[in-house]
């Protein structure tokens, strides 16, 4: 499926069912010439918007939603359909297909903002910075930062000192990259992202007892194609560099800790908590609300569980589960268990009992 004839101008509200399954390859169930105005749910869908069914789950939900086209998995059932009087578009991925068509109309639906420099941002003069790039109200650019080509940076965002953008980078509202550290190209720091913040590293003070900081003198280097979710934060290395691979996506509201390690096309979920110099290699999933303890190594492709807790290293290609994280079979199997142990002591006593 491809979406190379539609053209940014070619917006969602002049397209037909039929312009729909031309362009993504797709077939036509019912009436090719219901005009389309937008996307929705199921249960939230208008008649003129456009849904996605992409598994059984929800296909049922078909026939009570007042939608009147959908795109739907070759394969997937669809009970209740009339296509006298509605439609569907049959492709290999609904999912997939959704996404194309919206990365086809996203820029007119939210178009970039012009480049140039708004009165109010304040851009060093030793600062170096690209063509084409936007820089928004109250945005900050210190001394000796590099900005790339095509870049976009929103309001109230700063890029400190010797810090480097890549091209057609996107730093969001109030982010902030930290001095001299790295965002790839195409990157996105998403609002209030936080990328080079002090280490969590302290030590007792040899006097007082009470903690002590201890100085994070290293950078943090984020790859290409990178995203780094609203709130999130990557705390720079205490001597090196903590690392987001290439393609890598962070959700909202993470924090990666010192000198971390994470390799490519990993994927975050939100509030995740990896703790000081731990390694994620490539291909790795955590689920929502992981907690990572420090040097930690997690093998290529493992996936762990959401609200997992990791103590030790897991292999690669391993799914974990729990807390502390174990095998996530073994984990189900424990689960179960202790599912029966009240009905198992109940017995137990009865017998005694008797």
């Amino acid at each position: 499926m491809q979406l190379t004839e539609i053209d940014v101008s070619d917006t969602l509200s002049m397209l037909t069912a039929a312009g729909i399954a031309e362009r993504l390859g797709g077939e036509l169930i019912g009436c090719g010439d219901h005009m389309l105005t937008g996307f929705a749910g199921l249960d939230d869908a208008g008649s003129g918007d456009l849904v996605f069914i992409a598994s059984g789950k929800w296909a049922s939900r078909w026939e009570a939603s007042a939608a009147r086209v959908a795109l739907v998995t070759r394969g997937v059932e669809v009970p209740g359909h009339d296509a006298k009087s509605r439609t569907l578009i049959l492709v290999d991925d609904a999912e997939i297909g959704i996404m194309l068509l919206l990365e086809a109309v996203a820029a007119e639906l939210r178009p970039a903002p012009l480049p140039g420099i708004h009165a109010t941002a304040v851009v060093h003069e030793d600062a170096e910075v690209g063509t084409d790039v936007h820089v928004g109200a109250s945005a900050v650019i210190e001394a000796h930062a590099t900005i790339g080509n095509g870049v976009i940076i929103h309001a109230g965002a700063v890029v400190e000192h010797h810090a480097r953008v890549g091209n057609r980078a996107v730093i969001g509202s109030n982010a902030v990259l930290g001095a001299s550290c790295q965002l790839g190209d195409r990157s996105v720091l998403h609002p209030s992202a936080v990328v080079g913040a002090e280490g969590f590293g302290f030590r007792p003070d040899p006097e007082t007892s009470l903690p002590r900081r201890i100085p994070h003198l290293g950078t943090v280097e984020i790859g290409n194609d990178v995203e780094i979710g609203a709130g999130s934060c990557v705390d720079r290395g205490k001597f090196g560099a903590t690392r987001v691979g290439d393609g890598s996506k962070i959700d909202n509201v993470v924090q990666i800790g010192h000198n971390v390690q994470i390799g490519r096309g990993v994927l975050i979920a939100a509030l995740t908590g990896l703790g000081g110099s731990c390694q994620i290699e490539d291909g790795v999933v955590l689920g929502a609300q992981v907690g990572i303890a420090e040097h930690v190594k997690i093998g290529a492709g493992a996936r762990i569980a959401a609200t997992s807790g990791v103590m030790r290293d897991v292999p690669e290609g391993k799914d974990y589960a729990g807390t502390p994280a174990r095998p996530a079979r073994q984990t189900l199997r424990e689960v179960a268990a202790l599912r029966k142990l009240p009905d198992l002591l109940a017995s137990m006593s009865r017998r005694e009992s008797s």
